[in-house]
């Protein structure tokens, strides 16, 4: 899933403040890495959630994310705890 700040053509904000999100950028995509995933979201203009609002149910629209990935585990910008 992306995020942005400001709003993006594909992208809503029906769930948080200020965060517009998407999963399907460019086409839905699977078992990618982080520089992968971190590359699709910079490419669309936005970048990759963070941990707060991925768990705050701010990239989710409705009732899916689009791709039909809700239950799978997805990269954050966040970095994993040491």
């Amino acid at each position: 899933r992306c995020c942005s700040d400001v709003n993006l053509q594909g992208f809503s904000n029906s769930r948080c403040n200020d965060v517009w999100a998407a999963s399907d950028v460019s086409g839905c995509h699977s078992s990618k890495s982080f520089s992968v995933a971190e590359s699709i979201c910079q490419n669309a203009g936005a970048r990759l959630c963070t941990k707060e609002e991925l768990e705050g149910n701010c990239a989710r629209k409705g009732g899916s994310s689009g791709c039909g990935f809700d239950s799978e585990l997805v990269w954050t910008s966040d970095n994993a705890p040491a």
